[in-house]
C-alpha cells in the first residue's frame, strides 16, 4: 500500500461525510429523514453486501477463520465488560456514561467504514474481516442494551415510580429478552451467517440473485457514511479529557487486544491482519444514537466518533505496518 492508495481509499469517505455534516447543519434532513438513511444502510444495503460477499469466499479461507471469529467474539464481549467493570466499579463513573464508553472501546464502525475503506486498499477479502467483526459486535451490543435497560429500570425504581397503576395496561418488559430479541433479530447478524453457510455448502447463487443482492448492498458505503456526517451535525462537538483518552483508547486497544490473543492462538493471514484494522476504526454509530437515547456523554460520544474518524489516515496505514 502506498500514499495514492490511501488517499484513494480515504478521499472519498471523507467528502462523503463533509458533505452530510453539511447537509446536518442546513438542515436539509430532518431526524427521522437521518434515521431513515441508516436504518436503510444497515438495515438493508449492508447485510445484502455481506451476505453475496461472505458467500463467495472460498470455503478452506472461511474453514480457517473459526478460531478468528471466536478471537473476535471474546475480545469484543471480553472488552465491553472489563471496560464496564474497571470504569464503574473501579473508578466510579456513573453506570450510564461507563456504559457508552465501554461500547466505544469494545465496538467499532466497522460496518459503516469497512467496505468503502478496505476494498479499495486490500481487494476482496476485507469483506470477511467485516463480515466476521459485524458478527461479533452484533452479539456484543445486545448484551449493552440489557445493561442499560437494567440501569434505566432502577432507576425509576428508585424514584419511587411504581408498576401497580400501570400493571393492566403496560406490563413490565424483561430487559433482557429485549436486547437478545433486537440483537437477534438484526440482519447484520444472520447475513454473514447464512453468507457463510451458503460458502460451506459448496453451492453457488444464480448470477441473477447474486447481482440482485450486490445492486442494493453497493449503496452501503454512500449512504452510511453520509448518515454519520448526519449524525454529527446533530450534535454539538466538544474537546476534553475524556475524549481524548475515548478516542485514542479507541483507535487502539481492541486491536491490542485482538493482536495479543491472535498472537497466543497463532492467528494469522489476510483476514486476520483486516480484522485488526477494522477494530482500529471509529466507535460504532450505534454508540451515539444509544447515549442520546440514554441522556449521557452525548456530545463525547459525537466527539470521539468526529475525532477517530479523521485519525483514519493515521490508523490504518499504522495498523498495516504493525501487522504486516
Amino acid at each position: 500500500m502506498n500514499i495514492a492508495e490511501l488517499c484513494g481509499a480515504l478521499v472519498p469517505v471523507f467528502f462523503v461525510l463533509l458533505l452530510g455534516y453539511l447537509a446536518g447543519k442546513a438542515h436539509s434532513f430532518n431526524g427521522d429523514q437521518a434515521s431513515g438513511l441508516s436504518k436503510l444502510a444497515l438495515g438493508f444495503a449492508l447485510p445484502a453486501s455481506l451476505f453475496v460477499g461472505m458467500a463467495a469466499l472460498p470455503r478452506d479461507l472461511l474453514v480457517a477463520q473459526v478460531k478468528l471469529a471466536l478471537c473476535l467474539l471474546g475480545v469484543h464481549l471480553g472488552l465491553l465488560l472489563l471496560a464496564h467493570f474497571v470504569l464503574h466499579k473501579l473508578c466510579h463513573v456513573q453506570t450510564t456514561r461507563s456504559l457508552v464508553f465501554s461500547l466505544m472501546l469494545s465496538t467499532s464502525a466497522t460496518p459503516v467504514f469497512g467496505v468503502a475503506v478496505l476494498s479499495p486498499l486490500l481487494g476482496s477479502t476485507a469483506i470477511g474481516a467485516v463480515g466476521l467483526v459485524a458478527l461479533a459486535i452484533n452479539f456484543a451490543v445486545p448484551v449493552a442494551v440489557i445493561l442499560f435497560e437494567i440501569d434505566a429500570a432502577g432507576k425509576i425504581a428508585h424514584a419511587g415510580e411504581t408498576a401497580q397503576g400501570k400493571a393492566s395496561a403496560n406490563p413490565p418488559r424483561n430487559p433482557a429478552i429485549d436486547g437478545l430479541k433486537a440483537g437477534l433479530s438484526s440482519p447484520l447478524l444472520w447475513a454473514p451467517i447464512l453468507g457463510c453457510a451458503l460458502a460451506m455448502s459448496g453451492k453457488h447463487m444464480p448470477t441473477i440473485v447474486s447481482s440482485s443482492f450486490t445492486f442494493i448492498g453497493s449503496a452501503t458505503s454512500g449512504v452510511a457514511v453520509f448518515a454519520v456526517g448526519l449524525i454529527l451535525a446533530a450534535h454539538r462537538m466538544m474537546f476534553s479529557r475524556a475524549v481524548l483518552l475515548g478516542t485514542l483508547g479507541r483507535v487502539s486497544i481492541q486491536s491490542m487486544f485482538l493482536f495479543g490473543l491472535a498472537m497466543l492462538l497463532h492467528i494469522t493471514g489476510p483476514v486476520y491482519r483486516e480484522a485488526i484494522v477494522c477494530c482500529g476504526f471509529p466507535p460504532a454509530t450505534t454508540v451515539t444514537l444509544l447515549a442520546a437515547k440514554y441522556q449521557s456523554s452525548e456530545a463525547e460520544s459525537a466527539s470521539v466518533l468526529l475525532f477517530s474518524t479523521l485519525l483514519l489516515a493515521a490508523t490504518i496505514p499504522t495498523l498495516l505496518y504493525l501487522t504486516r
